[in-house]
């Protein structure tokens, strides 16, 4: 995600499942596995490429703060403050890396705690001394919305489609095609369109101090009728969560498009809809 998440309530809905890269561990979510609490109080706590956490990949960090409670098993929250302490790395580009400061928050702690995590190198994470970690039995699967509910629509010309120029995540999700020579546009314009998003915000109050970002791929046959909706962008976990609960929103928004043209012709086409979404509110929401 391009977008930085400066405070994120860190959801403890993780999946059972996990795959590895890198000697790494992860949950379907996203979240690191951790399996042991460290001894050495100063680990994590210290500003030094020694006593930093370290998670491999600055993505890593996330998904590393993603997997600890506090030492009653309080849910967190985080945010990154600064970056600091410049050291010596073969993975980070020139030869030098910088450890990430991070506070962390829960509930009855009088004052938040300040973590040190190193995002270019990797040593099986712990939680460090006064925290602990997600166990597998507290795990559970992120709400999905039903395919079975998105709405469908047929394509006037199978053997043709075209797509949007420069939309990565469209590209990797449904591979390299045409440009139309005008997109497809929302039919009773922009206002509408934006107040539809407007008046129909996510009500789930985890989304309320987080800032994230979610693609919705779709397409907008020959007659202008849109549908197939799906998720293009990456997210996992309650990150998942929220952009079903976007993508079930976008499902039921007005069915009013103008087709796409290309030789002076309405063709099939993929658009995508791009949301920053920002305390919940869908008004920051965008298309080609």
């Amino acid at each position: 995600m391009k977008i930085t998440v400066n405070l994120i309530s860190i959801s403890l809905v993780l999946s059972m499942c996990w795959t590895t890269a890198k000697g790494q561990e992860f949950y379907e979510d996203g979240s690191m596995k951790i399996y042991e609490i460290a001894s050495d109080k100063k680990y994590g706590y210290k500003p030094t490429k020694k006593n930093s956490i370290k998670v491999g990949k600055i993505e890593n960090e996330y998904a590393y703060l993603n997997a600890l409670s506090g030492p009653n098993g309080e849910q967190l929250k985080y945010r990154r403050i600064s970056s600091c302490c410049k050291f010596k790395s073969k993975t980070a580009t020139f030869g030098s890396g910088f450890l990430d400061k991070y506070e962390i928050f829960y509930q009855g702690l009088k004052d938040p705690i300040v973590l040190y995590l190193n995002g270019y190198e990797y040593e099986t994470p712990k939680a460090p001394y006064g925290f602990k970690f997600v166990s597998q039995d507290k795990v559970e699967k992120p709400a999905v919305y039903s395919s079975e509910k998105i709405l469908k629509v047929d394509l006037c010309n199978e053997q043709k489609t075209f797509a949007v120029k420069n939309e990565t995540l469209l590209t990797k999700k449904f591979g390299e095609m045409e440009a139309p020579d005008v997109n497809p546009t929302f039919l009773s314009g922009s206002e509408d369109f934006q107040n539809y998003f407007k008046n129909n915000p996510l009500n789930d109050r985890r989304a309320e101090e987080m800032v994230f970002r979610v693609a919705i791929g779709f397409i907008v046959n020959c007659n202008g009728n849109a549908g197939n909706y799906t998720i293009i962008s990456n997210g996992k976990g309650l990150l998942e969560t929220l952009a079903n609960q976007v993508l079930e929103i976008v499902n039921k928004m007005p069915n009013k498009w103008n087709p796409a043209k290309k030789d002076n012709k309405d063709v099939d086409c993929y658009q995508v809809l791009s949301f920053t979404v920002l305390g919940g509110k869908l008004d920051k929401v965008s298309f080609r």
